[in-house]
């Protein structure tokens, strides 16, 4: 499936770019402006982009307040289903808000989950009444709920998600007991998966995902795992992440990956990553430490690495092991295209 989506160039102008898979990674520095990336992106198609803010509340009612999905939908989308507020997602970021504004819509994003598990559901009783025969029924729906909690299983195996009458339950299990526990008492990293998964469920089809940050609250163990199944049950969105961790962003070999050089306030300078004979990792590490780089035998946190370290402090210093590491990795990175913003050196003591 082909996608587009759309960067700035550096004078600020839409360039569209296209990508057969289902992710990109935008990658850069603390202050770089990241966010203000996403924001941009998500201004250029306002009904068709949906934006998942790195400011977002984490906490929701143990009592889901039930919505019908159109209204549901409304209030994930745009924050409202007022005509008034939902013109350009004023309401959702406060009217120009647009990356500080503390997202408060888990409640909304549950109840949407739970009125598309409804629908289908009503669904399937009609079928199930109109077929002529017994033999002749639909099987039951697969429904938002089903893939949330077979989502939230495959990632927490000992800890189950129930969902029982608007009320999601977590439950331990323990020694062949379970113990139950509510909202309230689940951890950062359990309400942002809960959180992140039921977004991305609930959005309608053929969208395009801004997540700024999607690491926030998640351990890295559980990280690339939720994203990788999220990404392979909605195919029809493409995800677009805002990060500046280069673990993830690598993890993701196949997708297209830009980094972000500069950025003024105003005007970015972005740049298309396609260097898959590099170590990924590696290569970003380098990309978003914007120093001169020097090769080092030893490990990472060696004398030898701390020695070189304070001695060429302008430097980043990259410990490589042995010194046919040293060599072959200066050789790679000085060839690189994507370092031309740096110069890489190598020392073999």
């Amino acid at each position: 499936m082909a996608f587009t989506y759309f960067l700035p160039d550096e004078n600020g102008n839409k360039t569209e770019h296209g990508t057969t898979s289902n992710a990109v990674i935008i990658i850069g520095a603390n202050g770089s402006g990241k966010s203000k990336l996403g924001a941009w992106i998500e201004q250029q198609d306002m009904e068709q982009i949906h934006r998942i803010g790195a400011q977002r509340n984490l906490n929701f009612q143990e009592n889901i307040p039930l919505k019908n999905y159109s209204q549901a939908e409304d209030f994930v989308f745009y924050g409202t289903d007022e005509e008034s507020g939902k013109r350009g997602k004023g309401y959702r970021w406060e009217w120009g808000k647009y990356t500080t504004k503390l997202v408060d819509d888990f409640d909304n994003v549950l109840a949407a989950l739970i009125a598309l598990k409804n629908n289908d559901n009503e669904k399937f009783v009609n079928e199930c009444k109109a077929a002529p025969t017994r033999e002749e029924r639909p099987d039951p729906p697969f429904t938002s709920i089903d893939k949330l909690t077979q989502i939230w299983n495959a990632i927490f195996p000992q800890r189950k998600l129930r969902v029982e009458d608007a009320k999601f339950l977590a439950f331990l299990t323990r020694d062949d007991s379970e113990i139950q526990y509510n909202s309230n008492q689940m951890s950062d990293g359990e309400r942002a998966v809960l959180y992140l998964a039921a977004q991305v469920l609930c959005v309608p089809a053929n969208k395009t995902l801004i997540i700024d940050e999607p690491e926030v609250h998640l351990h890295r163990s559980i990280m690339n795992r939720l994203w990788s199944a999220l990404e392979s049950y909605r195919p029809d969105c493409l995800f677009i992440y805002i990060t500046h961790d280069t673990q993830f962003a690598a993890a993701h070999g196949q997708s297209d990956k830009v980094w972000i050089k500069e950025f003024d306030g105003t005007h970015w300078k972005l740049e298309i990553i396609d260097d898959h004979e590099l170590p990924e990792e590696l290569l970003f590490d380098i990309l978003g430490s914007r120093k001169n780089v020097l090769f080092v035998e030893g490990e990472r946190n060696s004398y030898d690495t701390q020695l070189y370290s304070i001695l060429y402090p302008s430097y980043y210093v990259i410990a490589c092991g042995s010194c046919t590491q040293v060599i072959s990795r200066t050789k790679a990175f000085r060839n690189s295209p994507s370092l031309h913003h740096c110069q890489v050196f190598g020392i073999i003591d």
